[in-house]
C-alpha cells in the first residue's frame, strides 16, 4: 500500500498549477500538521492508525497526516471518474486490479462522482452493477469552470444522504482542478488516484 501522504497531484506549496483558494486550504493543512506535529501519539494509538489506515487501502503517513488535518477518522472516500480509473465506453468498465483493492476497505462509504453531464442515479446503478461494490451515493462531477458554488453542491449531493460531514470524507481524484472541489466542499483532504492505488503511473 502507498505509503506517502498525498494532497495535490504530485506538486508542492507554490506551484503555478493551482488556484488562490487551494493554496489558502494547504497552507492551512500546513500549519495545522506542524502544530499538532510535537503531540506524540501512544503506541496503542500508532497500532491502530496502521490497522485503520490498511483498512482504509492507504499508507500509515498518509492516514496519519489526514487524522491531524482533519481532527477525525475518514468516514467516506469519494472518487471523480478519473480517480477511479472508470474507461467510459458503451457501459462503463473499472479494471480489475483497481476493483479488487476496493473490495476489501472496511468502515468506511464509497462515494463517486458521474461524468459531467451524466445522470447520477442511472451511474450509480451502473456503478454497482459493473463492480460488485456497495457505493453508497454518488453526485455528479462539476464542470473544471463550474462556479464555486457548483463545485461544492455536486460533492455535497453525495454527502448528504449518507449524512457525511466533508471533514470525514477524502477526495481521489486525477487533476489539479479537484483541489478547487476538494476545497469547495469542505473535505478532509486529496490523494492522487496513482499513489491511493499504488500505481507507477495514473491509470
Amino acid at each position: 500500500m502507498p505509503a506517502t501522504p498525498e494532497f495535490g497531484p504530485n506538486f508542492g506549496i507554490g506551484h503555478n498549477s493551482q488556484t488562490a483558494p487551494d493554496m489558502a486550504w494547504r497552507s492551512y493543512a500546513w500549519r495545522q500538521a506542524k502544530r499538532q506535529a510535537g503531540r506524540q501519539p501512544s503506541a496503542q494509538m500508532v497500532r491502530y492508525h496502521i490497522a485503520r489506515a490498511g483498512e482504509l487501502g492507504m499508507g500509515y503517513a498518509t492516514y496519519a497526516a489526514l487524522h491531524r488535518i482533519a481532527g477525525r477518522d475518514p468516514a467516506g472516500l469519494i472518487f471523480t471518474p478519473d480517480g477511479l480509473g472508470l474507461r467510459l465506453k458503451r457501459r462503463l468498465e473499472l479494471p480489475d486490479s483497481l476493483r479488487r483493492y476496493l473490495a476489501p476497505l472496511r468502515g468506511c462509504a464509497l462515494l463517486a462522482l458521474a461524468p459531467c453531464g451524466e445522470d447520477s442515479a442511472a451511474f450509480l446503478e451502473e456503478l454497482r452493477d459493473e463492480t460488485a461494490l456497495p457505493f453508497a451515493a454518488a453526485g455528479q462531477m462539476p464542470a473544471d469552470d463550474a462556479p464555486w458554488q457548483a463545485k461544492a453542491q455536486a460533492v455535497r449531493a453525495a454527502l448528504t444522504p449518507q449524512r457525511l460531514p466533508g471533514a470525514a470524507v477524502v477526495l481521489i481524484g486525477t487533476k489539479p482542478q479537484d483541489l478547487a472541489m476538494m476545497t469547495a466542499a469542505g473535505l478532509a483532504g486529496f490523494i492522487d488516484h496513482a499513489s491511493f492505488f499504488g500505481l507507477s503511473s495514473a491509470a
